[in-house]
């Protein structure tokens, strides 16, 4: 028997697959969109960190009272994620290297206290990431950081096949040598 000479069983065969098949390619479309949605997010912070860390390292001498201006700053790029909240935090760090390593100078931060820094904490040896090897403070040097951190939710479908903590703890960071070396001290009010 031709199938063309019967065309509501192939109409019916036509209806069936489509039922078959329909839920996998929304399954993947959704999903399709989370990985977007990740990749939105991480260019938005990377971008928030490369101008942050820009607009510090162009200081000639840093004040206290400026980190309120700083991370006021990052929020506004990295809007609409709430980056200086309780979704995400800002770190901002100075390191430099006076001939026994380098050593984070200062570091101030906003937002969720979840979030350690990748190159330690103030006053101890500084740690330079795997990611960034190439980064050498010589003696003498130093170099400002700017970290940005975000927790984002992966959607309902996605999130049962994409769980891993790099999906959902994105995380960007911007080196930048001060223009001026007095950045690395900060000074009162």
């Amino acid at each position: 028997m031709n199938p063309s000479r019967h065309p509501r069983r192939r109409r019916g065969s036509v209806a069936v697959e489509f039922t078959l098949v329909a839920p996998v390619m929304a399954m993947l479309g959704l999903a399709l969109l989370d990985v977007v949605d990740f990749l939105r997010i991480a260019l938005r912070l990377e971008r928030t960190a490369g101008e942050v860390a820009n607009v510090v390292a162009q200081y000639e001498a840093l004040r206290e009272s400026e980190f309120a201006t700083l991370f006021d700053f990052a929020g506004r790029i990295a809007s609409p994620y709430r980056v200086t909240d309780t979704d995400g935090a800002v770190v901002l760090s100075g390191l430099a290297n006076s001939g026994n390593g380098p050593v984070v100078l200062w570091q101030r931060r906003i937002g969720s206290p979840g979030y350690a820094s990748a190159f330690g904490l103030e006053g101890r040896p500084a740690t330079i990431p795997p990611r960034s090897a190439d980064l050498v403070i010589a003696s003498g040097q130093g170099a400002v950081v700017a970290e940005v951190f975000y927790a984002r939710e992966p959607w309902i479908l996605s999130g049962r096949f994409l769980t891993t903590a790099s999906f959902s703890r994105l995380q960007s960071f911007a080196l930048q040598r001060p223009r001026m070396v007095s950045i690395l001290r900060i000074t009162g009010p």
